[in-house]
């Protein structure tokens, strides 16, 4: 357990535009649109076509979550494979690189 809860606690730490960085964000922005999902967030994109999911609300609320939950979900749709594919590239990136900088025996 400690094991992993290390290597947890090293993906968090990542180094800023590092691969473990943009696996993180990609996570974050995966996880953070999960939840709006879960919650139920998804009606309210109906203020696109000018009607309200809820008119207890209020238009500007409804709004508000509206453009939340799109914003999430072109997050996820568009941003997160962006993130892993330049984590994939970078991390290959790096390998080649201190492969390159290893002496020939």
């Amino acid at each position: 357990m400690k094991e992993t809860s290390s290597k947890f606690g090293r993906l968090i730490g990542a180094d800023f535009l590092s691969p473990k960085d943009f696996v993180r964000h990609a996570v974050l922005i995966l996880v953070l649109f999960a939840v709006a999902h879960l919650c139920g967030l998804r009606e309210f994109t109906t203020i696109i076509s000018g009607t309200m999911a809820s008119p207890a609300l209020g238009a500007g609320t409804c709004a508000l979550l509206g453009m939340g939950y799109m914003a999430l979900y072109f997050g996820a749709v568009v941003f997160v494979p962006i993130l892993l594919i330049a984590a994939g590239l970078l991390a290959l990136w790096e390998k080649v690189r201190a492969a390159s900088r290893r002496p020939l025996p």
